[in-house]
């Protein structure tokens, strides 16, 4: 099964630090965190400031990084099947999956591959629109790379 990943983080540089994760599965049940004890406001870009904060659902998907390790690793558990990352920018989220993951990675995830996923701008914005969905929310983008792979298989058929 795939699972398709985004992240959100402090800014476009080695050592950002996370802001917010999301996985959404084939079946678009998802796991959407946001961290609590990762970052501080002056590590944010005026980019994040502006266009990741304020879109962060925030109450009950705020939690610690060591909350946030054990639901999505049980969450990925649940999938009961093997699991395989996809994502649209492996170079920044892979990175913060593994830092949350490493000390109990689960058994039903391939650790070391990635099913790479590119989304056309005219299909992202069509989803986007459609949806309502925010640029710039780990868990609408993760959305969106979902539902842009669905209709990428159905067009070629």
């Amino acid at each position: 099964m795939k699972l398709f990943l985004d992240t959100e983080f402090t800014d476009l540089i080695p050592g950002n630090k996370l802001i917010s994760i999301a996985l959404v599965d084939e079946n678009e049940e998802f796991f959407y965190a946001e961290l609590t004890d990762t970052y501080e406001l002056k590590d944010c870009s005026e980019f994040v400031k502006a266009f990741v904060l304020p879109f962060l659902f925030g109450d009950k998907h705020r939690m610690s990084s060591y909350d946030c390790a054990l639901k999505l690793g049980n969450w990925i558990e649940d999938r009961g099947e093997d699991c395989i990352l996809a994502c649209d920018n492996p170079g920044w989220d892979m990175p913060h999956l593994r830092k949350l993951l490493e000390p109990c990675w689960p058994e039903n995830l391939h650790k070391n591959q990635y099913h790479p996923v590119y989304v056309p701008a005219h299909i992202e914005e069509d989803i986007v629109l459609e949806n309502d969905y925010w640029v710039h929310n780990a868990l609408h983008d993760a959305m969106v790379m979902k539902k842009a792979t669905d209709l990428q298989i159905k067009l070629k058929y």
